[in-house]
């Protein structure tokens, strides 16, 4: 596993990073608390991972922006990003990432207002970049507290494990004892 986590860590911590954002940020983390990756190597995948996943969602918005506008999830979430452009304008991308929910429907927002795209990178790459320091850091100095959690779960699937054993012998028990006595029944 070790090995694994090794060879393909920060790869996985890109995409993980590119695609949902925060637990593959947080994951590599503690993984490079425990030894398995170097902790800047993970906040540089990390942020390039977030930035990639903004663009590839900034281009969608861009190529599809009114079919997009017309959607019934453009219309539940864009007004609140539409609130937040009011108030910051396209600094609003740097509020994408903590605001919960947001990140993906601001990057189509953008995409579908064609803000430029150096202007674009200019305010996503290093909001990614502090999101990745953030959330890497949270991962690596809180890891002694996943190692207790993951200890917790381990000791839980035993019982669990345990548990199955134990119901699967009853039942085997069971119907092995329900056919000798059907057997015995019939005439």
């Amino acid at each position: 596993m070790e090995e694994l986590v090794a060879r393909f860590g920060l790869l996985a911590v890109f995409v993980l990073t590119g695609i949902e954002g925060d637990v593959g940020l947080i994951l590599g983390g503690v993984a490079a608390h425990i030894g398995l990756m170097d902790p800047l190597a993970v906040g540089l995948a990390g942020a390039l991972g977030g930035f990639a996943g903004d663009a590839a969602w900034y281009l969608v918005g861009r190529y599809n922006a009114e079919a997009l506008r017309r959607s019934r999830v453009y219309r539940r979430v864009g007004p609140t990003i539409e609130g937040l452009v009011a108030r910051f304008g396209s600094w609003q991308i740097l509020l994408a990432r903590p605001v919960y929910g947001t990140r993906v429907a601001s990057m189509l927002f953008w995409g579908t207002q064609r803000l430029a795209p150096a202007r674009f990178a200019a305010l996503d790459l290093p909001a990614c970049t502090v999101w990745a320091v953030l959330l890497v850091s949270l991962g690596y100095f809180s890891s002694s507290s996943v190692a207790a959690l993951l200890g917790e779960i381990r000791r839980i699937e035993a019982w669990v494990g345990l548990g199955i054993v134990v119901a699967l012998s009853f039942a085997i028990l069971g119907h092995f004892i329900l056919r000798r006595v059907a057997r015995s029944v019939r005439p």
